[in-house]
């Protein structure tokens, strides 16, 4: 994950929603926000939310994705 565009921050450009789960262990759904670098994509805000998300907790490596959202942090 690059610094260029931060997770988590609350003033990111947009937010989102992620849930994982892993059979029988563990299920958890995390949000944030998310600033993407000029000339990201969806899939790459998608990877770097994930990993995000994923290495935080040792236990989640490999989880299912359940869901995500990604959209415009602005009402």
């Amino acid at each position: 994950m690059s610094t260029a565009h931060p997770i988590g921050n609350r003033s990111g450009t947009h937010f989102w929603v992620l849930s994982v789960d892993k059979p029988g262990r563990v299920s958890t759904t995390r949000s944030g926000t998310y600033t993407p670098a000029p000339g990201s994509t969806r899939e790459s805000a998608y990877q770097d939310i994930y990993l995000s998300v994923t290495n935080a907790d040792p236990i989640l490596r490999g989880a299912t994705v359940l869901f995500f959202s990604l959209e415009p942090n602005r009402l």
